[in-house]
């Protein structure tokens, strides 16, 4: 898997263009913001003309004169908490939360898109724990930056510039006082914003290790039963777990000392504050009123402060989550459609061949070398071999999992790279040994194959896997549900469904690897009829340990090594008296000596 090498873009300004189409929202909020945090503006300067001009001793205002004033600018601030204040509050916070939920939804599908797009070599390295981790937890912590930082922003940075301009109306040298405490501040936040990033990511990686630890070993409880291994289990998730809450004691550390220092700025500060305000009134530079909404408007200013501190730690969070996201969007694909790229005949006829093909996951070690044939349609093919020798990769390169590293696949005389991807796997199915069902009914499962499939159509293709019997004597027949990847049904009932699957999607390519392992001798009978029926008119490409299961093949290929070592008919290769010969005398030879 090849790492993006054309980022040229840092991950904030990639993640900024998610935010671009619903900047009016932010702009939005940020303004309902500005109100909610300057209105409470009005209530210190009526509380000043309060105290300086209706409750001062020399006030020359009658009794009726002060009533009216105390009435008439009590029920004015009301008037503005409540029509203006109070819808300011709710567009504050319900277009943060909903661009916040958009740009999610939108950074989520296309990391999903993304993902779907990745070669099967991205899920070959990466466990699916660790890819749902960051399709979930990360994207997640990315939400606190929209619906936090990207509002509390502006938002603040708008209330602390209308605050400055207030306090250097009332005492420019009272306000660079309060303000002396800012050089402190950027330094401690800037130095804290770092660790805080460092740890949060340390902190997701962990999780995303645990996520895929977990899934393995849930999804596998039978084999650490089986093999008793709970204990082992424990203790390995134990210390997983402990590493995850050292990191998190960390980032709980690091948050209090943010909160520690930020808070001991903002509150010695204001100490300085009142004894300079104070010396200020004893020299008569300062009325009373003035200090008390200087120091009413201190709180508020500092409030902002505080904030950006918090948005501080949320920015460095979010990144580290940002950063494993984008992580993912810079892999490329190792299979990739091209531009030009044409659809699949609809009366494809399923002719293949393989031209000089060599493949390795490395191009240091090849696993396929120098692979040669051609198959005509309708034709049965079988690959047999040593366990290793490159069977199951080699038909894997057929639907384009991989693609050769060496040589050309065709279809029908056309390179399968000049294919678009989903025109060519919709005109291939496969039967594998271990199928995968996914949570749903009976029905569900079958139509997975072909989505727009008929009621009849799911109904024949059942009776056709010999699926349907079991299928109506189920509890809910065709809407019974299945479990977790089939677990509710047996190895041969799976089995069947995923015959009923392919049958519906009807394909030109038929790939069965392994597909009659591993089951007792009534299901193989029943599978193997059903897979007969399947192969009739298809190109079949059948991978099979017994061989039986494959004497009547027009073509046996044995692959050793990543090499084509033989080729025939069955009685072809067994008047060569080669490896297939050695191998069918294995199987038969044990056979008949249980028999004598």
């Amino acid at each position: 898997m090849r790492k993006n090498k054309r980022r040229k873009k840092s991950e904030f300004v990639r993640f900024l263009s998610y935010i671009k189409p619903y900047w009016f929202m932010i702009a939005i909020a940020a303004f309902g913001g500005i109100i909610k945090f300057t209105m409470p503006m009005v209530f210190p300067k009526v509380m000043q003309y309060f105290i300086d001009d209706v409750l001062s001793s020399e006030s020359t205002m009658s009794y009726t004169e002060k009533l009216h004033e105390l009435t008439f600018w009590s029920l004015l601030v009301i008037g503005l908490y409540l029509f203006i204040w109070v819808p300011g509050v709710y567009v504050r916070h319900y277009y943060a939360g909903k661009v916040g939920h958009k740009v999610i939804f939108d950074l989520r599908y296309d990391l999903y898109l993304h993902i779907q797009r990745m070669s099967s070599s991205f899920f070959k390295e990466n466990q699916s724990g660790s890819i749902v981790s960051r399709l979930m937890n990360d994207i997640n912590l990315a939400q606190n930056m929209v619906g936090n930082a990207l509002t509390n922003i502006w938002m603040d940075g708008a209330v602390i510039f209308v605050l400055l301009f207030v306090m250097l109306k009332i005492d420019p040298l009272l306000t660079l006082v309060s303000i002396s405490i800012f050089p402190v501040y950027i330094i401690a936040s800037k130095k804290l914003g770092r660790l805080v990033k460092k740890n949060s990511r340390q902190v997701q990686d962990e999780i995303a290790e645990m996520t895929g630890e977990l899934q393995e070993k849930i999804s596998g409880y039978a084999v650490v039963k089986s093999f008793a291994r709970e204990r082992y289990e424990k203790l390995r998730f134990f210390k997983e777990a402990r590493k995850l809450l050292d990191y998190s004691i960390q980032s709980t550390k690091l948050n209090s000392i943010n909160m520690f220092v930020v808070g001991f700025l903002t509150a010695f500060a204001p100490i300085i504050v009142i004894w300079f305000s104070g010396y200020l009134i004893i020299n008569n530079r300062l009325t009373v009123g003035e200090m008390v909404v200087f120091y009413s408007y201190l709180g508020q200013f500092y409030f902002p402060i505080n904030r950006f501190s918090e948005l501080n730690i949320v920015f460095s969070t979010s990144m580290a989550a940002i950063e494993r996201v984008f992580e993912v969007f810079d892999r490329e694909p190792d299979v990739k459609e091209k531009e030009d790229a044409i659809e699949c005949s609809a009366d494809l006829k399923g002719e293949v061949e393989f031209k000089n093909v060599s493949f390795g996951y490395d191009n240091d070690s090849l696993i396929l070398k120098n692979v040669n044939f051609k198959v005509k349609p309708g034709m049965k093919v079988a690959f047999v071999g040593p366990s290793g020798s490159g069977k199951s990769t080699l038909v894997s390169l057929l639907p384009r999992f991989y693609d050769p590293v060496e040589g050309t696949i065709s279809i029908d005389g056309v390179d399968i790279r000049d294919y678009k991807l989903a025109s060519l796997r919709k005109n291939i199915g496969m039967v594998l040994q271990d199928n995968i069902l996914f949570s749903g009914t009976l029905e569900e499962n079958i139509k997975y194959g072909n989505p727009r499939a008929s009621k009849a159509e799911i109904i024949e293709a059942a009776k056709a896997a010999n699926a349907y019997d079991f299928i109506i004597q189920s509890p809910y027949k065709f809407d019974t549900e299945v479990g977790e990847s089939g677990m509710k049904l047996s190895g041969g009932q799976k089995q069947r469904i995923a015959i009923a699957r392919v049958f519906v999607k009807n394909p030109k390519i038929l790939i069965l690897d392994e597909a009659t392992s591993a089951l007792d001798s009534e299901s193989e009978n029943q599978i193997q009829e059903a897979l007969d029926r399947l192969m009739k008119g298809r190109t079949t490409f059948v991978i099979a340990h017994r061989l039986s299961t494959i004497i009547n093949s027009d073509i046996i290929m044995v692959v050793d090594d990543g090499e084509i070592k033989e080729m025939g008919t069955h009685e072809e290769l067994l008047k060569k008296g080669g490896l297939y010969e050695y191998l069918f005398n294995q199987q038969f030879g044990e056979v008949k000596k249980l028999m004598a």
